[in-house]
């Protein structure tokens, strides 16, 4: 199989007279209880146990399933960086043949991996995700006493973002990463707020003054019981916005105001303006949708992991634990995503769980 393949080449760590289990095995066998709802080791060995003579038809077990304890070793000791190295590896072959496409940048905190009472003990990932085809490219986790916008250029660097549109919100707002974008042959799409103060408050007077002279796109939507109306104003000219001829490449400063409007009455009506800066030169309707994809990181992979696959509670804190299962639920959530169809992911997991047969149909997707 292609899976035992892919984990046949990350490097064992441990004595070669001392191994029990094939590693790619362990792997493999994980992989398969976290896409059948297993969501920790114990879980992941009790699925080992339940499934052996399934198990057995791809996967060598020469002696029989390895132990909670065997799994939680391995997890922890295993290097991330070869295991994060598969999620590039999928990546790569889905968007090869592609031109152009989206790259979402966004971190997340692994609440119940930090100490009870430390707030800023938890693990923080910073996840690259290609909104188009939920495909997970790779991740990075910050360092001690840091945060996402130090992990960023570290995660550019590690992807290959040629030909693509890299969104980031506001806290990867900053000079030194749109220039590393562009030096990778890349295109930014940058949220900005008051943490780039002289830049916003620019590019705020600007455009709104001279909104009306700017390309304009507006849509409307029903979703949730509320109407949101959204408005894209692209500003093509950057002479006079001074802090913007300082971003690498940069053509376009784009403003989108979205208004919310709930059936239950006016009270509740909300307005949003938000403000960017790119070095694509694209149109108003382009940017619509831009603004709208980079959301897909929360949507699409953020909140699958915490609803799904109860990414939030699970207490992983020793060794590299916490990062190689934040890898593996991101393997399985992309290839459950590939077989679904209409179904949900939660019961997509569960049919996966209960029919040997859809195992195997899956896993050709992976």
């Amino acid at each position: 199989m292609k899976l035992v393949e892919i984990f046949e080449d990350i490097p064992d760590f441990r004595r070669k007279n001392q191994v029990k289990h094939y590693l790619s095995s362990i792997l493999v066998l994980a992989f398969c209880a976290v896409l059948s709802g297993a969501d920790d080791f114990e879980e992941i060995a009790e699925y080992g146990t339940e499934k052996e003579d399934v198990l057995r038809h791809f996967v060598p077990l020469p002696n029989g399933i390895p132990s909670h304890d065997t799994f939680r070793r391995v997890f922890q000791n295993m290097d991330t960086q070869s295991f994060e190295k598969c999620l590039r590896e999928r990546a790569g072959e889905v968007l090869a043949a592609l031109e152009e496409y989206q790259i979402n940048i966004d971190g997340k905190v692994l609440r119940a991996s930090g100490k009870r009472g430390k707030k800023t003990a938890a693990i923080c990932i910073v996840s690259a995700w290609a909104s188009e085809y939920c495909v997970s490219l790779g991740q990075v986790k910050t360092a001690k006493k840091s945060n996402e916008k130090t992990a960023i250029p570290e995660l550019v660097e590690a992807i290959d973002v040629r030909g693509a549109l890299v969104s980031i919100d506001a806290m990867g707002c900053d000079r030194k990463v749109a220039a590393l974008i562009r030096s990778n042959g890349g295109d930014y799409l940058l949220a900005l707020k008051k943490n780039q103060k002289g830049l916003y408050e620019e590019v705020r007077d600007w455009v709104e003054k001279r909104k009306g002279r700017m390309d304009v796109h507006s849509e409307v939507g029903y979703s949730g019981g509320r109407i949101e109306s959204r408005t894209t104003y692209v500003c093509d000219d950057l002479t006079y916005i001074d802090e913007a001829l300082n971003w690498a490449g940069s053509t376009r400063v784009i403003m989108v105001e979205a208004e919310r409007a709930f059936k239950n009455g006016e009270e509740n009506n909300t307005l949003q303006t938000r403000f960017y800066i790119s070095s694509r030169a694209a149109n108003a309707e382009y940017f619509a949708k831009c603004t709208r994809k980079h959301w897909s990181i929360e949507n699409q992979l953020h909140w699958q992991l915490d609803v799904v696959f109860n990414e939030d509670r699970q207490r992983l804190r020793e060794g590299n634990a916490p990062e190689n299962m934040a890898i593996m639920r991101k393997l399985a959530l992309q290839t459950l995503m590939k077989s679904k169809g209409r179904k949900s992911l939660k019961t997509m997991r569960k049919k996966v769980a209960w029919n040997d047969s859809l195992l195997f149909e899956v896993l050709k997707n992976f």
